[in-house]
C-alpha cells in the first residue's frame, strides 16, 4: 500500500470525516436546487471545510476510484458553497487540476485575474491544461484525463472498447477522430453504427458540421452504394441499415464505430448488430473497430465473437460533474417535501421544502415536484411510455403560462402545420413544456431537443428513447418509477444511464436526480451503481432457451407476440443458424460463439441447422442477408411466386413506383402475399398496413396521413356504435359501451406506432426479402430483363419518400418532412446527391420556396443553403 493510500484510509476512517463530508455534500446539493431548502443539519465550519480540502488533496494522489470520487465531490461542493473564501477556491481548483477535470475547472473560474494563487499552482494548472488540450475544427478544447488518455490510444488501436459514464465525451472524441481520418486520408471509408434513427440524425449532423460542406466527402444515413464511388465516405447507419448495405455491396471499411455497444445483448437486434459488425470487420484485415458504451463490462468476452480477439478496453467510472441523487417524499404534515441525499452509507437527511402547492395526490406528485424544484437549468421528466408522457406534460402545462417566446411560437405553428392542428403538443410547447418519444417524426423530435438545449423548453417529458445515445443532458432529472410500459421493470443499468443525463460537462458542474417516492419503490436500483454487462444476445438465447431454439429449427417457429418476449430472439437465432448452415460454416460458428455450451447441445444445434437448411433449400446468398425473416416462410413465399409465374402472372408480383397508377392495388396484393406466406397472417391487417405504407412511400405529409387516421377511427367508432345499438335492441339487458369521442393524441400516437413498427421496420425487412426472392425467381424462369424494373420499395418504406431526388435530399441529412417539401420544387425526380446539393446552394433567396421557418432552419443548420443575411 502506498503512503497516499494508507493516509487516505486513515483520514476517511476518522470518526468525524463522514459527518463533515455529508454536511458539505448536503449543503452543496441544497444550493444547486432552484428552491429554498430548510437544512436538516448545520453547514460545515470554515475550519472543517479546509480539513476536507486537505483530505481531498491526499485522496487525489491515489488511483483508488472511491477516494478520487470523494476528492472531486469535496472540490466541486466546496466551490459551490465557499463564496468569497479564496483559500477554498484555490484549493478546490488545485484538486480539479490534479484530477485532470479541465471542463469543470473552466466552469468554476472566476471572472477577472487570478488572485492569491502561487506561481507554482498557476504554472502547473497551465501546463496540465495545455497537455490535455486538442484542436477540434477551429477551437482548442481541454479534455479530461480519461478523454486525453483515450484520445492518445485511438490512432494506434486495432480494436478498442471505450466505457465511461453518460456525457463523459466518448462520442465527441470518436467523431473527432473519425473526421480527422477523413480529412487526412486520400481514400477513407467508415461506418458509425447507432441503435436508433434519432441518434443517426444527431451523429450525422455533428459530422456534417465538423467537416463542413466539403463536396468530396460523402456523409450519408442511406444504406446504398454511391455509383460514382467517391474516395471518402462516412456512413451513419442503424445495424439494420448496415446489414442492408453489406448485402448490397462489397464495401470495405477503414473504421467501424459502434455506439451504445451494450446493445449486443439486445435480443434479435443484438444478433443483427453482432453479425453485421463481424461481417464489416472480416472484409479487410486493416479495418479498425471502436465500441462505445456507458459504464459497461464484459467487452473482452464478446471481442472474439465479432472478429476482434485483440480488443482492448479504455474505462472510466468517474463522472466529470457532481450528480446528486435526492429522494423525495411528501411530508407527513403540511404542504412540504422531505429530501434525502443518497450516499454510499445510505440516505442522509438533506432538508425540507415548503410550498403553497399540495403534494397529496400520488398520480400528480412527479409533475408537482418538477414544477417546484426543477424550474431552472432544464428538467428531464421520465415517463413510462408515450401515453404517460402526454399525461405528465399536460399536468406540467396546467400550471404554466405562455411566456411569449417567439421560438416556441414558431415550433407551435410547425406542429399545427406539419403534424395536426389539434395535437396537444402545439399548445403546451408555448408554455415551455414538451413531451418526447421515439416514434415521433425526426424533425419534430430534433426541434424539441434543440429547443430544450437552448433553454426555450424548460420541461421535457421523455420515455426510454433518451436513455441511450442522444446527447441531451440537463440540470435536473425527475424519476418516480423503475418501470416502463405496463409496469415492466427497467434494467438498473438503463436507469443509471438516464440518471447520468443530470449535469452537463463543459456547461455545468452539478446535476440533480430527483427520485420521487423512492422509499416506496419495490427495489432500490439507484442505491449502488449498476453498469451494463455486455453479452452476446445469440449466446444468451442459445443458453437460456435451447429447446425452443431447437424446436424453431425443426420448423415450429414461434409467432411473434407482445406476450412472448422470447419469440423474437428465438426466431432470429434460428434464422442466423440456418444462414450459417447454408454457407457451410455453421459448425465452426457454433463452436466459436457458443463455446460455453456443452458439446452435446452444440452438436444438436449444428445438426438441426443443417437439416433445416436442407429442408428449406433456398440459396445461401438469400438466407445470409435475410435471416431475421422466418426462413420457412421465405420458402413458402418462393413457392407462391413460382406458382404465379407458372400462371403467367409475373407482372402482378412486380413492385412499382408508389406514384404510378395502380400502385394501390399492386401493393395491397404484395403486402397481403408477404403477410400470408411469411407470417401466416390475415389479409385485413396487411390491407391496413399497405394503405398506410403507400401514403408513407408517396411522401404524403403527416397532417394528411393523420387526418385520414382520425377519419378512419371515427368511421370505426360509428360502426361500433351502430353495432352496439343493434345489440341493445336485441338484448335490452346488454351493457355494451359506446366508444367516446376521438382523442387526436391517441390516434396520432397509434399512427406513429404503425408507421415506425410495421411500415419502417417489419415490412422493410420483409420487403427486402421479397425483392431478393423475386429476383431469384425471375432469373430461374428466364426473365432476367425484368430485374432492372423492380422498384426498391423497402428503401422507400424506410425513408418515406418515392423518388431518387427525395432520397438524395435525405442523404444530405434532411428529414423526411423537409425532403418531401423540397421534392416538388425542382423539375427532376432523378437528382443525384451532388446535384441536389448544388441546386440548394444556388438558391439566392430560400424564402421564395415558402418552406416554413423550421425547415429553413434545418437547411441552414446543415449548411445546405446560404446563411441569413
Amino acid at each position: 500500500m502506498s503512503f497516499a493510500l494508507d493516509l487516505s484510509a486513515r483520514m476517511a476512517g476518522h470518526a468525524a470525516f463522514s459527518d463533515i463530508l455529508r454536511r458539505l455534500e448536503s449543503l452543496g446539493a441544497a444550493r444547486s436546487i432552484a428552491a429554498v431548502i430548510e437544512p436538516a443539519s448545520k453547514p460545515p465550519s470554515d475550519e472543517d471545510l479546509h480539513k476536507l480540502l486537505y483530505c481531498a488533496g491526499v485522496f487525489v494522489q491515489t488511483n483508488d476510484l472511491a477516494y478520487r470520487r470523494m476528492a472531486q465531490s469535496i472540490a466541486l461542493n466546496s466551490l459551490i458553497v465557499a463564496g468569497g473564501d479564496d483559500g477554498a477556491y484555490q484549493r478546490g481548483r488545485r484538486i480539479l487540476t490534479d484530477l485532470g477535470n479541465f471542463p469543470a475547472l473552466d466552469r468554476v473560474r472566476r471572472e477577472g485575474p487570478e488572485t492569491e494563487s502561487s506561481f507554482l499552482d498557476a504554472l502547473r494548472r497551465t501546463l496540465s491544461r495545455e497537455l490535455n488540450t486538442v484542436r477540434v475544427g477551429d477551437q482548442w478544447i481541454p479534455l479530461t484525463d480519461f478523454q486525453k488518455d483515450t484520445w492518445d490510444e485511438l490512432p494506434d488501436a486495432r480494436a478498442i472498447a471505450i466505457s465511461a459514464p453518460t456525457s463523459a465525451g466518448k462520442s465527441f472524441l470518436v467523431i473527432e477522430h473519425l473526421c480527422r481520418q477523413a480529412e487526412r486520408a486520400a481514400s477513407f471509408c467508415a461506418v458509425y453504427v447507432a441503435p436508433t434513427r434519432a441518434l443517426l440524425s444527431e451523429v450525422s449532423a455533428k459530422i456534417q458540421r465538423r467537416l463542413g460542406t466539403a463536396p468530396d466527402v460523402r456523409i450519408t444515413t442511406v444504406p446504398t452504394p454511391d455509383p460514382t464511388n467517391p474516395d471518402r465516405q462516412i456512413f451513419v447507419l442503424t445495424q439494420e441499415r448496415l446489414q442492408v448495405l453489406l448485402a448490397a455491396s462489397a464495401v470495405t471499411f477503414d473504421l467501424v464505430v459502434v455506439d451504445e455497444a451494450q446493445n449486443l445483448s439486445d435480443g434479435s437486434r443484438g444478433m443483427i448488430l453482432q453479425d453485421s459488425v463481424e461481417q464489416a470487420v472480416s472484409r479487410s484485415g486493416t479495418t479498425r473497430l471502436v465500441l462505445l458504451a456507458p459504464g459497461a463490462r464484459g467487452f473482452e468476452s464478446v471481442g472474439a465473437m465479432i472478429g476482434a480477439p485483440d480488443l482492448t478496453v479504455s474505462r472510466s467510472e468517474l463522472p466529470s460533474v457532481l450528480q446528486n441523487r435526492i429522494q423525495l417524499r411528501k411530508a407527513e404534515v403540511g404542504n412540504a417535501l422531505e429530501l434525502d441525499l443518497l450516499t454510499p452509507e445510505g440516505p442522509w437527511r438533506l432538508g425540507t421544502y415548503r410550498s403553497e402547492r399540495g403534494f397529496d395526490v400520488p398520480e400528480s406528485r412527479l409533475a408537482a415536484a418538477a414544477l417546484e424544484l426543477g424550474s431552472t437549468g432544464g428538467s428531464l421528466v421520465y415517463a413510462t411510455g408515450p401515453t404517460d408522457a402526454e399525461k405528465v406534460a399536460r399536468q406540467l402545462a396546467h400550471d404554466l403560462k405562455d411566456g411569449g417566446d417567439s421560438a416556441l411560437s414558431t415550433i407551435s405553428d410547425f406542429v399545427k402545420k406539419h403534424i395536426h392542428p389539434d395535437y396537444t403538443l402545439a399548445a403546451m410547447i408555448r408554455k415551455g413544456v414538451a413531451f418526447h418519444y421515439g416514434k415521433m417524426p425526426t424533425l419534430l423530435r430534433e426541434t424539441l431537443e434543440g429547443a430544450f438545449r437552448e433553454g426555450h423548453v424548460k420541461f421535457l417529458v421523455c420515455t426510454t428513447t433518451l436513455f441511450e445515445g442522444i446527447n441531451l443532458p440537463a440540470r435536473n432529472v425527475f424519476i418516480d418509477t423503475p418501470t416502463r410500459g405496463t409496469k415492466k421493470p427497467l434494467a438498473p443499468a438503463a436507469l443509471w444511464n438516464f440518471a447520468g443525463r443530470a449535469g452537463r460537462m463543459s456547461a455545468d458542474i452539478v446535476g440533480n436526480v430527483f427520485l420521487v417516492d423512492y422509499e416506496d419503490w419495490p427495489d432500490k436500483p439507484l442505491d449502488d451503481f449498476v453498469g451494463y454487462q455486455v453479452q452476446s444476445a445469440f449466446l444468451r438465447t442459445a443458453s437460456e432457451v435451447p429447446e425452443r431454439l431447437l424446436g424453431a429449427l425443426g420448423g415450429a417457429m414461434p409467432t411473434e407476440s407482445p406476450h412472448d418476449e422470447d419469440a423474437g430472439r428465438v426466431r432470429a437465432a434460428a434464422g442466423l443458424l440456418i444462414s450459417k448452415a447454408a454457407g457451410n460454416e455453421v459448425r465452426g460458428y457454433v463452436d466459436r460463439t457458443l463455446g460455453s455450451l456443452d458439446e452435446g447441445m452444440r452438436n444438436r444445434l449444428t445438426e438441426a441447422s443443417l437439416a433445416a437448411h436442407e429442408r428449406i433449400g433456398l440459396p445461401a446468398t438469400l438466407l445470409a442477408t435475410n435471416w431475421t425473416v422466418d426462413p420457412f416462410g421465405l420458402r413458402r413465399l418462393y413457392d407462391n411466386m413460382l406458382e404465379k409465374v407458372a400462371e403467367e402472372k409475373t407482372l402482378r408480383l412486380m413492385p412499382i413506383s408508389p406514384l404510378e397508377k395502380g400502385a394501390s392495388d399492386r401493393y395491397g396484393r404484395i403486402f397481403t402475399r408477404i403477410h400470408r406466406e411469411v407470417n401466416r397472417g390475415d389479409s385485413g391487417f396487411a390491407g391496413l398496413v399497405s394503405g398506410v405504407a403507400l401514403r408513407w412511400m408517396r411522401g404524403v405529409p403527416y397532417p394528411v396521413m393523420l387526418a385520414k387516421a382520425v377519419e378512419r377511427q371515427k368511421r370505426y367508432d360509428n360502426k361500433k356504435r351502430e353495432e352496439n345499438r343493434i345489440e341493445r335492441e336485441r338484448n335490452p339487458g346488454s351493457r355494451v359501451r359506446d366508444p367516446g369521442e376521438v382523442v387526436v393524441d391517441d390516434v396520432v400516437r397509434r399512427e406513429f406506432d404503425l408507421i415506425e413498427d410495421q411500415v419502417r421496420f417489419r415490412f422493410v425487412q420483409l420487403g427486402k426479402a421479397y425483392i431478393d426472392i423475386l429476383n431469384i425467381v425471375l432469373r430461374e424462369t428466364g426473365q432476367d430483363g425484368l430485374i432492372a424494373d423492380v422498384y426498391d420499395f423497402p428503401l422507400a418504406l424506410e425513408l418515406g419518400i418515392p423518388t431518387k431526388s427525395g432520397w438524395s435530399f435525405m442523404e444530405l441529412g434532411l428529414s423526411r418532412i423537409a425532403a418531401a417539401a423540397l421534392q416538388p420544387e425542382f423539375p427532376n425526380s432523378n437528382l443525384t446527391p451532388d446535384a441536389a446539393r448544388r441546386w440548394l446552394a444556388g438558391i439566392e433567396d430560400i424564402s421564395t420556396l415558402r418552406l416554413g421557418p423550421v425547415i429553413v432552419d434545418e437547411l441552414r443548420r446543415l449548411k445546405l443553403v446560404r446563411p441569413a443575411v
